[in-house]
């Protein structure tokens, strides 16, 4: 599934190269069969279309450029070379408002006389089902959707100065192949007696093929993907174990979760004979696969209804029906999965685990770091980190990579640092930026999600997300200024936050805003209230901040103003003697975090909170975004002893007890859960922070403008004798190792490139 040599990418490709495409020649075109209305029939077979374009080459070509999106996804080839490394493309934004169309130098894979591009086409996110998430949530009716449909424009330039265009138009024969059924949550369905045997070759004679017809295609400006991250395969490898049932199935252990497909071995067989693959997170106690943590959207016996004509189950699964006469090996094209177990039934042979490949997917980001250490825990949990991180991360950084896969705000908020100290997230974190910025766009206000799928819990109305989620904006336009010295993210999207936040304090005269989800999956919960509020004030002192960035000082004095208002009110309500609310660990932490006490306040908190974290025998009771909170306040206050007590606790709740338990990847809850909440969610991620801070001992100062300054403070906790890892930064690589010596004394080397500037360690 690699991309194969001969095509490049435009950012890869020689400066002559244009990275933009004249599409006024071009058009939308689509097979022409009426689009499917009834909800019912969205789950019946519809084969996925081929298109193919013929054309002739006869003289020497100097570069040929192909530009092209296919929708929902799209398998694109040019004389049957892949033109990307999966078929998960184009990459998903808001398709009302923007499309990202692939550039392909295909000059060396022109040859003289017939050449053929061919293209074909799963649903993806632009013809989703109509499953009823929850019971109740169709996200068609808020996606930009339509039947799948292409347009592409491929640019020859001769060497007698001559150039010739090739566009998507009527001319383009369109057939029905062998993906009758395909959904990115429920799989799909790949009937091979349906394969149509060297339609992508030049030669192949489509005749009798149907016409392409032309479509409307999305309302969205056709855009090049430029360093947006594609969608790739990163990894690849043979499962632990391969284990057969009394039933006579089959069930693979990946021996990790992750994202991505299975590529099978099925050697020889009868054809019609069905073989069906069922994927899941957990096991039952026969060993059979439990689905339930992965259904999508809840819809599940006991629990939601998926709507007309849906399965009483929405888990992932496909199936392969053989042609038969020959050795067959199946993967599937249009959708993947989140998992770690497949079961496989229908196969009437041994199935040995060299049969199974997987091959992990997500997006094309480059490795920021590496990071070991002496003691086992901390290793495994930074590893339970990445792979989870890893697993969310298909285009948008979802919440689970097979229940829900949305890009929520929330999750970016709490994790983002932690992503970036893990992977290069410049051009993702930008892209999610515009994404968000996209979907305000109409009304001004931010989404829970961002493409925004119907979803906005505890918001302001219409589309509004709960402010605590609508702040992975601000957090991102900010550290990408941190981190990578990005201000072009400030100036482009500082009127969509003013924007919004005008708008919240219009709603939220007296300084308290009421919406919110809260804490999200804390075991003790603040009042949502308060959670908004500290969240209301945070925005409006990123915006003051920014404005003053940007020398507006008139901006930076009001929105100063309004932090100073809704401090006021937060502490009126909340604040008593240092106290915050009911005592609480997650309120002391909002209350530190976000700056809202005063210094004499503060001790009194913070002995609050840890009297709190002793109560509760050194565990944490907190929730999606106080656990990154307590992980800063306390290298802050140079309590690492403590957030080491917290960080390796073996029990419930920890992450330690989520690795005794058999996780390889984080989970959406601190208990375990078989039959609701997902085994691989990234939001109590921010431990990855510690381990990086901390225990490696590497710290980019809030100040910081693209990693210009730095701070080498490793902060060793009992049972950790030695780290060692680097961190790549605009400016090179900062590489760092440490080991304790018998006096309990370190010994630490740092190697750090021109251009940063060591600041002494805040202790």
């Amino acid at each position: 599934m690699a991309v194969l040599a001969g095509c490049r990418t435009v950012e890869e490709s020689p400066a002559v190269m244009k990275p933009t495409c004249d599409w006024t020649q071009s058009r939308w075109i689509g097979d022409g069969r009426p689009a499917v209305t009834d909800e019912a029939a969205f789950y019946q077979d519809r084969q996925a279309p081929c298109f193919r374009k013929t054309f002739t080459v006869d003289k020497p070509v100097t570069q040929a450029r192909l530009y092209w999106v296919g929708l929902g996804y799209c398998d694109a080839r040019v004389n049957d070379v892949a033109l990307s490394g999966t078929a998960f493309t184009p990459i998903w934004t808001p398709y009302a408002v923007r499309v990202l169309h692939e550039a392909n130098d295909v000059t060396g894979l022109l040859r003289n006389g017939k050449n053929v591009i061919t293209m074909e086409l799963g649903n993806g996110w632009y013809n989703p089902l109509p499953l009823r998430m929850w019971g109740g949530l169709n996200i068609r009716k808020a996606l930009a959707v339509g039947e799948p449909c292409l347009i592409a424009r491929l640019e020859i330039d001769y060497a007698d100065g001559t150039s010739e265009q090739v566009c998507s138009d009527t001319s383009w024969a369109c057939a029905l192949g062998p993906v009758v059924r395909n959904s990115i949550y429920l799989g799909e369905v790949y009937d091979a007696r349906k394969e149509l045997p060297g339609w992508r070759t030049p030669g192949y004679d489509d005749t009798f093929w149907k016409r392409a017809v032309v479509v409307e295609g999305p309302k969205g400006a056709v855009e090049p993907r430029g360093t947006v991250p594609a969608i790739t395969v990163k990894a690849e490898g043979h499962p632990a174990s391969v284990k057969q049932l009394e039933n006579g199935d089959w069930v693979v252990d990946l021996g990790f979760a992750m994202s991505g497909v299975s590529s099978f071995a099925l050697g020889q067989g009868a054809s019609g004979e069905q073989i069906v693959f069922r994927y899941a997170e957990v096991l039952k106690a026969d060993g059979s696969i439990d689905t339930r943590t992965t259904c999508c959207g809840q819809i599940k016996a006991g629990m939601a209804k998926g709507g007309p004509g849906a399965p009483e189950t929405a888990e992932q699964h496909d199936t392969y029906i053989r042609c038969g006469g020959r050795d067959e090996v199946y993967c599937p094209r249009f959708t993947w999965h989140g998992y770690r177990y497949i079961q496989i039934s229908g196969l009437k042979r041994e199935l040995k685990p060299e049969d199974v490949t997987w091959r992990k997917m997500l997006s094309d980001l480059p490795s920021a770091s590496t990071f070991e250490c002496s003691n086992p825990l901390v290793n495994r949990i930074h590893a339970m980190c990445v792979r989870t991180f890893e697993a969310n991360m298909m285009g948008v950084q979802s919440d689970c990579p097979a229940r829900e896969r949305f890009g929520y705000g929330g999750d970016i908020a709490a994790t983002a640092e932690s992503l970036i100290r893990t992977f290069d997230m410049h051009a993702q974190y930008a892209k999610f930026c515009r994404d968000f910025a996209d979907e305000a766009e109409k009304d001004g206000w931010l989404t829970e999600t961002a493409p925004y799928v119907g979803i906005g819990d505890s918001g302001f109305g219409g589309r509004s997300g709960p402010i605590s989620w609508t702040y992975a904006l601000p957090e991102m336009m900010g550290l990408l200024y941190r981190y990578y010295g990005d201000r072009t993210m400030i100036e482009r999207y500082y009127p969509v936050c003013t924007r919004y936040l005008d708008q919240v304090a219009a709603a939220c005269p007296d300084g308290i805003c009421k919406p919110c989800i809260g804490d999200h999956e804390a075991l003790e919960k603040l009042d949502n209230t308060e959670s908004a509020t500290a969240y209301y004030y945070a925005w409006a002192r990123s915006v003051e901040r920014f404005a003053l960035l940007l020398g507006k000082k008139e901006d930076a004095a009001k929105y100063g103003t309004l932090a100073q208002t809704i401090r006021s009110a937060f502490r009126a309500r909340y604040v008593k003697d240092g106290k915050v609310g009911k005592g609480l660990q997650s309120e002391q932490l909002y209350a530190l975090y976000h700056g809202l006490l005063e210094p004499a306040e503060r001790p009194v908190a913070f002995k609050t909170l840890t009297d709190n974290i002793a109560a509760h025998d050194q565990a944490l009771t907190t929730g999606i975004f106080a656990t990154k909170f307590f992980f800063r306040e306390m290298y802050d206050a140079n309590r690492d002893d403590l957030a080491g007590s917290v960080a390796l606790r073996g029990k419930f709740p920890g992450w330690g007890h989520m690795l005794a338990n058999d996780a390889t990847t984080l989970w959406e809850t601190w208990k375990i859960s078989d039959n609701v909440y997902s085994r691989n969610h990234p939001m109590f991620g921010s431990v990855e922070e510690w381990i990086h801070r901390s225990v490696l001992g590497i710290e980019i100062p809030p100040d910081a403008v693209g990693c210009d300054k730095i701070i080498i403070d490793p902060r060793p906790v009992e049972g950790i004798d030695w780290a060692k890892g680097e961190y790549r930064t605009p400016h090179g690589t900062v590489k760092v190792s440490w080991r304790r010596n018998a006096d309990g004394t370190l010994d630490v080397s740092a190697d750090i490139p021109q251009g940063i500037t060591r600041l002494p360690a805040k202790r």
